[in-house]
């Protein structure tokens, strides 16, 4: 029988110092730059690197949601399960859990979608275009993959109001 499909592990760190805020727990904006970390990871995983930048293009973070579900603290080893919920020619949109002491429970999740952009079109300036090769094969064939591991609850959704 095959292996059921799982996120990938891209990512791991010990909370350093600097990270912890006045309630001596990991301060939200840290959240931020540790899924920032685990999607540069996974991007790294489909082929991009400073060649494809500078010939193809880049990724811009467009939209993000982080749910921010138990405390982390100083030393504690944070590592992310990602996944690609889609991707199309100019989209991927990730999940990312945020996992802490290897612990099954996210601590925090983002939701992601990432734009890919080519640097510099006839007047200067950014414009979202199409994934080269290999990214783009890898990317497709991996939201494949991850199609068969089940959506969280929470993706779609924004902050709900009261």
């Amino acid at each position: 029988m095959p292996k059921a499909p799982e996120p990938l592990q891209v990512w791991r760190r010990v909370v350093p110092t600097e990270w912890i805020d006045y309630n001596g727990h990991l301060t939200e904006g840290y959240y931020g730059v540790a899924f920032a970390d685990a999607s540069d990871e996974l991007l790294v995983y489909l082929g991009f690197g400073p060649d494809y930048r500078a010939e193809s293009g880049t990724f811009y973070t467009v939209e993000t949601r982080i749910r921010f579900l138990s405390e982390v603290h100083k030393g504690a080893e944070i590592a992310t399960a990602s996944y690609l919920l889609g991707a199309d020619s100019k989209r991927l949109h990730v999940h990312h859990d945020l996992l802490a002491d290897q612990d099954p429970s996210p601590v925090a999740t983002q939701e992601v979608m990432l734009l890919h952009v080519s640097q510099g079109g006839e007047d200067g300036q950014p414009r979202v275009s199409s994934m080269r090769e290999p990214i783009l094969t890898r990317a497709l064939d991996l939201a494949e993959v991850h199609s068969l591991i089940p959506v969280p609850d929470h993706v779609g959704y924004g902050v709900r109001s009261l």
